[in-house]
């Protein structure tokens, strides 16, 4: 699949797809922050 391409755009897809899936994990730790507080406080 990404053997087509050249290493430049393969280490740049790569690192675009890091980045995206810390920014995932990020978000969700933040969006369910607040509702574990809730559960927890009652």
């Amino acid at each position: 699949m990404l053997q087509g391409h050249s290493p430049v755009v393969q280490a740049l897809l790569g690192t675009f797809f890091t980045w995206a899936m810390t920014a995932a994990g990020a978000a969700l730790v933040f969006i369910f922050s607040s509702g574990q507080r809730r559960i927890l406080d009652g």
